[in-house]
């Protein structure tokens, strides 16, 4: 927005503006200034001090009263130094002496453009990550004595802040100890970020992680903080490590070592303070023997390592579990009476769940979802042949027991079915990403 009380100028400015692809709203008052603010969102407003009715100053201070305020550059005819102090006291980004040129006007709009940027994009950031410490503690639902002792080692390593590696098949419950572990350490006050690292296109690890500046390649139209940078005084977890490109990892390992990294484009060294949580379901051991990851990466991270156990050997947490779950879904389906039947709990403990925990969530939500009536029959929560063959029984008798990886084919095959051959769909129910999806249908084709 151009709030200028000189028709002449604000055409100027204007024009300029839109050279430099903004849309630009111009404004002859700060009461119309306001007004336009009210009605609609703004990056920039150049804005200037001298003007009938309300003052640039009185303006200024207006605008710093809104939420998510815009970045404000003052125009002064006034050459003394303390109009431009007093405004960037009361907030100004920066401020421009009249007659300023397009050039240096161009210059300092394109520089409060990018941080403006950059201050909405750390702020979205830490938003989608913050989790209250309360909610990390109660998603660590569990009554067997596997767990009881796993969660009193990420008590301890909570408080040791060193690197820690989670492991466990999909869907255990590696994220939500991750989370437990940073409610518990020193870092608990400030949100801990998450990245996926099988969703990542493997072009954009790099500036993902560290960041970049300002023209460092096509497309870099600002300087962006990488999650390392955003993860400054917290705890930063990296889900699916082992899907990590090597030049990532060698970059990651210099981090660790030394606590520094630059962003892409950049000659100068920075630092932050990042605690790194990793977690993987594949055997990282087997994957630096077969060279797809680096071997002191390896023992870097492996400083304190946890194991999750899968679901199927922790039998005694599954009726804690679905109670959990079918709390939360009497909540969101606005159905307080919901409930699960005698025969569909004792169904829900005898099938071994190769998706694990998240399995299960998916499967009570579906069953939540479509039940009829308050209580869930357990036709409705897993399939009779399928309890049967998690049991050992095949229903016809003398054949062999279905291995694990038989198990795992065949449901990932079952949930293909239902989402009607639809990769994306399937990978969401199944709780893995589609990257992992495609891979294990590489391998059964194989």
């Amino acid at each position: 927005m151009v709030v200028d009380d000189d028709a002449v100028l604000r055409k100027l400015v204007s024009d300029q503006i839109a050279r430099m692809g903004f849309d630009s709203t111009p404004a002859s008052s700060g009461e119309e200034a306001l007004a336009a603010l009210a009605r609609s969102d703004y990056d920039v407003v150049l804005l200037d001090i001298r003007m009938p009715g309300l003052s640039g100053l009185d303006t200024l201070r207006e605008i710093r009263k809104v939420e998510d305020a815009p970045e404000v550059i003052m125009l002064t005819a006034d050459t003394s130094l303390g109009t431009g102090l007093e405004a960037m006291r009361l907030g100004a980004y920066d401020y421009l002496t009249k007659p300023a040129t397009l050039d240096e006007i161009e210059a300092v709009v394109r520089k409060a453009d990018e941080k403006r940027k950059l201050v909405r994009q750390n702020a979205s950031l830490k938003d989608a990550v913050r989790q209250p410490s309360d909610e990390a503690q109660s998603s660590l639902v569990y009554r067997s004595k596997a767990m009881e002792g796993l969660v009193a080692l990420a008590e301890t390593a909570a408080r040791a802040d060193s690197t820690v590696i989670i492991t466990g098949e999909s869907g255990t419950g590696k994220d939500a100890l991750a989370r437990f572990i940073h409610s518990r350490s020193a870092r608990a006050d400030s949100p801990m970020l998450s990245v996926n690292c099988a969703a990542l296109p493997e072009s954009l690890f790099e500036s993902e992680f560290f960041g970049h500046e300002r023209g460092a390649f096509t497309g870099a139209t600002a300087t962006k903080r990488g999650l390392i940078e955003a993860a400054d005084g917290s705890t930063l977890l990296l889900d699916e490590v082992g899907e990590m490109p090597l030049q990532t990892q060698v970059k990651l390992l210099t981090f660790l070592e030394e606590g520094t990294f630059r962003r892409v484009g950049s000659t100068r060294d920075r630092e932050a303070d990042v605690r790194v949580i990793a977690a993987t379901n594949r055997n990282l051991a087997e994957d630096v023997n077969a060279g797809r990851f680096r071997t002191d990466l390896f023992y870097r991270l492996n400083v304190i390592s946890l194991h999750v156990p899968p679901l199927r050997q922790r039998r005694e947490d599954i009726p804690a579990l679905a109670e959990h779950f079918i709390a939360a879904f009497r909540e969101r389906f606005s159905r307080p009476a919901l409930n699960l039947s005698e025969e569909a709990q004792q169904r829900l403990a005898s099938y071994d769940w190769p998706g694990n925990v998240r399995e299960l969530r998916n499967c009570l939500e579906r069953a939540a979802a479509l039940a009829t009536s308050d209580t869930i029959e357990a036709e409705q929560v897993v399939a009779p042949d399928a309890a049967k063959t998690s049991e050992g029984k095949s229903p016809a008798s003398g054949v062999a027991p279905a291995t694990l990886e038989q198990l795992e084919r065949q449901h990932i095959q079952r949930v293909l079915e239902e989402t009607g051959g639809n990769r994306e769909r399937a990978a969401a129910i199944l709780g893995i990403s589609a990257r992992t999806l495609y891979r294990k249908l590489r391998e059964y084709e194989a």
